[in-house]
């Protein structure tokens, strides 16, 4: 049996049996379980894979061995699982926990929740950050958790969900202009131009991070190029569609229109051609995620494309270390 963790690590004693310790590559498998089992708790389907797990574990300024934990059970099988990241360093750090629902209400979750808190004090240094992390609405058990712990809620995502199978493609004109047509690999400064310029104002973006998930994603183990869409216009690229197919979902993971573009269905035509692109594979179950408090616009365009809501997750905060 592995040591169990040291108690430096923690202020909760573990059960007997239970082992605490950081997750090996190996173990990627067992820990998206973990989170799968926690979407279907909540929404009764899963939005997460294995391959999402390894794309996260793939982020900059991240380590296995420093800044997650898996926490196995007196079989040996892994029942819970926490990470942090270093989202903005010296300002945010993101990171979640989770334990399999039938271990829940043994005082594990507040265990993983003290170790990211105590990783994030390190990264902290001599100033402070903020620990933040998403919590569905249907979760009260870790809602109350976090408040209890000095979390406070600031704001909520919207999932979007479409069924294709129930909707029947409905044709939508592209602008006049306007060519759709494959991502190229000689698009990738023009594209990480166009999210830049979309995403300016989202409070969880500034230019250097945006860079580090535009090329995050173009190395995620997912990425296919038939799948991405530009817009163009003489030749300039005006929008485009970042799309996934994985496992049984297929995700838009963001639709962004230069400025001069906007209001002019450019977005429209692009998560119209989205949709038929995975319809065409057979991928019929499609989300996006999008900011309840974004531009209404945004909301707007998801659902007069068939959208629904179909979960909604706040995003809550700490500060950890000295003002």
């Amino acid at each position: 049996m592995p040591p169990r963790s040291e108690p430096s690590e923690r202020s909760v004693e573990l059960p007997t049996g239970y082992v605490v310790r950081h997750p090996a590559a190996r173990d990627s498998g067992a820990v998206a379980e973990v989170v799968i089992a926690g979407d279907i708790a909540d929404f009764g389907e899963p939005d997460f894979t294995e391959i999402d797990l390894i794309d996260d574990w793939s982020r900059p300024r991240f380590a296995l061995d420093h800044d997650a934990w898996v926490l196995s059970g007196p079989t040996g099988r892994i029942i819970g699982y926490a990470f942090v990241w270093e989202a903005q360093p010296g300002f945010e750090v993101e990171g979640d926990a989770f334990v399999l629902p039938e271990y829940s209400g043994r005082g594990l979750g507040t265990l993983l929740v003290e170790l990211m808190e105590n990783r994030t004090r390190e990264l902290a240094g001599s100033g402070s950050v903020t620990l933040g992390m998403y919590v569905s609405h249907v979760n009260t058990g870790k809602r109350e958790l976090l408040e209890r712990r000095g979390f406070r809620s600031l704001h909520t995502v919207l999932r979007f969900k479409i069924d294709l199978a129930n909707r029947s493609p409905e044709p939508v004109e592209t602008p006049t202009g306007i060519v759709l047509r494959h991502y190229e690999p000689d698009d990738a400064d023009a594209v990480r131009e166009t999210m830049n310029e979309a995403f300016e104002a989202h409070r969880n973006y500034t230019p250097r991070r945006l860079d580090e998930w535009l090329d995050l994603r173009l190395r995620h183990p997912a990425f296919d190029p038939a799948l991405w869409r530009v817009a163009e216009c003489d030749g300039e690229v005006v929008g485009a569609t970042l799309v996934y197919d994985v496992g049984d979902t297929g995700y838009l993971s963001n639709v962004g229109v230069r400025r001069a573009w906007r209001g002019k269905g450019v977005a429209q035509a692009l998560v119209a051609d989205a949709f038929d692109a995975l319809r065409q594979r057979g991928q019929m179950r499609v989300l996006v995620s999008v900011d309840a408090d974004a531009a209404p616009a945004a909301i707007h365009l998801y659902e007069e494309a068939g959208m629904r809501v179909h979960e909604r997750h706040d995003w809550f905060v700490k500060t950890i270390g000295d003002p």
